[in-house]
């Protein structure tokens, strides 16, 4: 048996990133180019298909998830899994993709009140022979992450303990298939813990459970051909960047699987049917939408984290604007674009590429002074020189939990240990004790403690700005430069 898997695809389907108009050879199209399907093959994806890239975006304002679902229908996906951002845009978004799409939808904790999308909890099939059972589930984190409007008619269980469940009823089958959108909250090399959260619950299930390939997503990154606790498990990176070749042995129950580099050219077919969208697309994202006074563009992160970055310093003063709270803070994601002087909105999307809310909370001066601490952890001296700890960059790159702090000045010397470098913090020339309360905006992903920042998800929410922040900024351009 062979299965063809990808996760995180975030709508790359034809071959750009977005950052310009040049072809490249990535997107779910070029990699589909190399599938071979015959009757002993599976085509899986792991969710987060619904959000991410300009031409998702586009669709959510325009279109509509429908073409979202014809398009993997065409690539041939069998069976999938959801994802947590494919509940961004809400209810009836889902809907129109899960209604169009031919696949099967597998996702055990999650319940429609409604009764109407196609949602199962499990499958059995049977291939040369043998039957094969599939379970699939999403992070819970959802429940913490999701604008309660999108989750209204809709319930998100337990992770763990729905796959449990929906476990039992494959338990017999020969061979034992997990697709969960969620990744590992261990050092796969080592199996030590490294996370203390259940947003990733992976080797729980492979040590819990007697899964034979368990198929993860969520945290993008690369992991291949690796056995824990006597499951076999992977992960591909995000984008359709490459996608996860598996080869099964049914006969001997082995399992080897291999990350592929997607073919130079897309799936002809798929790629002209559409093409007449992504060349709206295209030009949707060159229109300008305000002239600044100069180029806002990103330098180098570990320079940005230390001298600071005027590009931060553009998007805060607008969450300031917006929210009307003491201070902000904001992140970049791995790769983003910047603003140029003729601002379009290509510039916007590929330089706040998450689909994040703002949430307000009150924070006091002691969790303040914690949260500082952790940020300033993404630095370390050594050998008399700064470096960015290796924690940000392994076992995957994590630049975008690093924060820009505006509007707040602190005493701090990156040369200190880790833990004991802010000294003085002060909110207009008066210094911050441990008790006094200042208002800080943040995106929602953030103020949920994600990136390890439990102080925040301490705090008191005083307000929730329900508005992706890519659109705030495109209206405080709009109406602010024009």
């Amino acid at each position: 048996m062979k299965i063809y898997y990808t996760s995180d695809v975030h709508g790359y389907f034809y071959p750009t990133d977005y950052l310009d108009k040049d072809f490249k050879s990535t997107g779910l199209l070029c990699c589909a180019n190399n599938y071979k399907k015959d009757e002993n093959t599976l085509i899986i994806d792991g969710g987060d298909i619904l959000q991410g890239s300009a031409f998702d975006y586009y669709l959510s304002k325009n279109k509509g998830s429908k073409h979202i679902a014809e398009i993997m229908s065409m690539v041939g996906v069998d069976y999938f899994t959801l994802g947590n951002h494919d509940f961004n845009y809400g209810y009836d978004y889902l809907k129109e993709y899960l209604l169009n799409h031919s696949g099967k939808c597998i996702c055990a904790n999650v319940v429609d009140k409604k009764n109407i999308l196609p949602i199962y909890d499990h499958e059995i099939i049977e291939i040369d022979g043998k039957k094969i059972g599939i379970i699939g589930v999403v992070t819970d984190w959802i429940n913490l992450w999701e604008k309660e409007e999108n989750l209204i008619n809709f319930e998100i269980k337990n992770s763990f303990e729905s796959a449990k469940i929906a476990f039992e009823k494959i338990k017999d089958t020969d061979y034992k298939i997990c697709i969960y959108h969620g990744g590992y909250e261990i050092d796969l090399d080592t199996l030590n813990k490294n996370s203390n959260t259940d947003e990733n619950v992976g080797a729980k299930i492979a040590k819990e459970m007697d899964i034979d390939l368990l198929l993860t997503g969520h945290q993008h990154m690369s992991v291949e051909n690796k056995n824990i606790y006597n499951t076999h498990t992977l992960q591909p990176p995000s984008n359709a960047s490459e996608y996860m070749q598996i080869n099964i042995d049914l006969n001997n129950n082995t399992t080897t699987s291999k990350l592929e580099k997607p073919n130079e050219k897309p799936r002809k077919d798929i790629y002209d049917k559409f093409l007449y969208i992504e060349e709206e697309v295209q030009k949707y994202l060159d229109t300008t939408i305000a002239t600044l006074d100069k180029d806002y563009l990103p330098s180098e992160k570990l320079d940005m984290a230390i001298n600071g970055s005027e590009l931060a310093d553009f998007i805060n003063k607008i969450q300031l604007s917006v929210s009307k709270a003491d201070i902000s803070i904001t992140s970049f994601a791995n790769e983003i674009k910047g603003f140029t002087k003729n601002i379009t909105v290509r510039d916007v999307l590929t330089t706040y590429r998450f689909p994040n809310t703002l949430t307000v909370l009150e924070i006091n001066g002691k969790n303040l002074r914690l949260a500082l601490e952790k940020n300033y952890s993404y630095i370390e001296f050594e050998n008399n020189e700064f470096k960015i700890s290796d924690k940000y960059l392994h076992p995957k790159v994590e630049h975008y939990n690093f924060d820009f702090f505006y509007n707040l000045d602190f005493e701090i010397d990156l040369k200190k240990e880790i833990g004991n470098r802010i000294g003085k913090i002060n909110f207009k020339n008066k210094e911050i004790k441990d008790d006094d309360k200042l208002s800080i905006v943040m995106n929602n992903y953030r103020s949920s403690g994600a990136g390890d920042f439990p102080m925040y998800k301490e705090s008191k929410v005083l307000q929730m700005i329900n508005m992706e922040v890519s659109e705030i900024i495109i209206d405080y351009l709009e109406s602010h430069y024009n």
